[in-house]
Formats: C-alpha cells, structure tokens, sequence
C-alpha cells in the first residue's frame, strides 16, 4: 500500500485546472496537498514531493531550498531555469540533434531585418515578447515599446498557420492544435482544435519525447511548426498549462505520488547539467 505523502504545489494560480484536478485525485488517495505562493513565506514542515509550476525567481528559489533538503521537486529547478534561456535552450537542442528554429541573440534597437523574423524575449516569462517583425522599421517600433529588452531572433518559418502544442507528463503524450498568434486573424475561424495524439506521425511523437531526454523534464510542453521541410521545434516550456486533456491530471498525480515515494526520481531519465 502506498504510503501517504504529503504534495506541495509551487504555484501563483492554485485554481488552476490541472492542478486542482491533480490535488483532488491525490487527496481521493489518501494524500495531503498544501500550496505555496511563490511570494508569499515558506510553508512549514517538509513535503514529500514538490510540483513545481511557476518560474519566477522566488519560485525557483523556494523550490532549490526544499532540493537541498532532500525534496523531490517535478521538475527540477535546474531543468527549469535552464529552459526560461531561450537561446541555451535552442543551442542545446540543436546539438542534441532536434529540428529547432535557428535561434540567435540580438540588440531589438540595433536589429537589421532582411527577411521577416520572429522576436521573442531571451528570458521566457508570462507576458513576454512574442512577436512577427517583417521589416527593420517594425524592429524599431518594438524597441521603443520594450527598452532595454534582450531578445532572441528566429526566422519566420512558412508554415500551416497552426502551433502543434504537445504536452508529456512523465512520458504520456497529450496534444493540441491552436491558431499561431503570429498568424493574420481570420474572423470567424476557429482559434483551437484537437490534435490526437495517435493520428500524429510517429516522428513527431518520438521528438516530443526526446525533448523530455534532452532538458531533464518530466512535465513539459513542445511547440511545433509543421513545415515543408518537415516539423519544427520552436520552443520548449517546463510545467505548461495542459488544459483540457484527459488523462493529464491522473498522470501528473501519479508522477506526484511516484517521485514522493522515491520509485521515480524526477527527470531521471536524463538529469539537466546545470552548467549547460
């Protein structure tokens, strides 16, 4: 019989729906659940396991704490924090092998833009820059509106009009068609639609998880472009969202109860070098 555990949830959005599913199916076992705001002072006593769903630096730092203690965090801090660089975490997946976007970084104030291109904060956060710059006098626009913003530059693939979002949790594939927001807005159309994950090409399934491998995440979300040339990775994000998906809260409350039990240590299939 499985032991009772005791789930911190590290998060700014305790209703969250996956969460809350989560926690409800976790408390139906048995367990207890508390949650931690990341501003706010740590909780008392020591969780089993810590699911760690915001990224700010308070949040990472709370969650590298209860590391030092011993505590399983999903997903790893180090993992986490690697993945809100968006340029090591392009540099990484192209030497891993994986088909992501070519990815430099650049000064939005000085940028030079021949061909169109895609603009994205360095820094991943909500909120960020996400951006379609199609010319030089765009580029200088922006710049204005974000002083002093480190950005990362991409070019703009010709694709379908659609991100592919896929979402694993400790390798269970989930996913989702959603209109780009770099696409032009048609009226009418619908902004989201179903992606299941079986009628996906087996190639695509075997790059969603490969990018679990190579950022030591065992939650996590893939953005894919489908492209003549074939798919397209152009971000990674550790923790998503992961709405509406069957399946999604009863496998993050058994990677919960696994990591708090020690039968899954998290990310073990491949541990994130901190250094990078």
């Amino acid at each position: 019989m499985t032991r009772q555990l005791r789930v911190r949830l590290l998060t700014a959005d305790p209703g969250h729906p996956l969460l809350t599913a989560a926690a409800v199916l976790l408390r139906a076992g048995g367990h207890t659940v508390d949650t931690q705001h990341p501003a706010a002072p740590e909780e008392p006593g020591r969780p089993d396991v810590c699911l760690l769903k915001a990224r700010t630096p308070q949040a990472l730092a709370l969650a590298a704490r209860l590391e030092e203690r011993g505590v399983p965090v999903v997903n790893p801090v180090a993992a986490t924090a690697f993945c809100q660089d968006r340029q090591r975490m392009a540099d990484r997946a192209l030497a891993a092998g994986l088909p992501f976007a070519p990815t430099r970084t650049a000064d939005l104030a000085g940028l030079d833009v021949p061909e169109p291109a895609v603009v994205k904060s360095l820094h991943s956060r909500r909120g960020d820059l996400v951006a379609a710059v199609p010319d030089t006098a765009t580029a200088r626009r922006l710049a204005a509106e974000w002083p002093g913003e480190p950005v990362v530059v991409q070019p703009l693939a010709a694709n379908d009009g659609w991100d592919h979002k896929l979402w694993a949790v400790d390798g269970r594939l989930f996913a989702e068609r959603r209109r780009s927001e770099l696409a032009p807005p048609a009226p009418g159309a619908a902004t989201r639609a179903a992606l299941p994950v079986a009628e996906l090409p087996a190639h695509w399934r075997d790059l969603a998880l490969a990018a679990g491998e190579v950022f030591g995440l065992d939650v996590y979300g893939v953005d894919i472009l489908a492209t003549a040339a074939g798919p397209l990775i152009v971000d990674v994000n550790a923790f998503p969202g992961i709405r509406g998906q069957a399946g999604a809260p009863e496998a993050l409350a058994a990677l919960a109860v696994a990591a708090g039990t020690g039968s899954r240590r998290p990310a073990e299939r491949a541990a994130v070098r901190a250094a990078g």
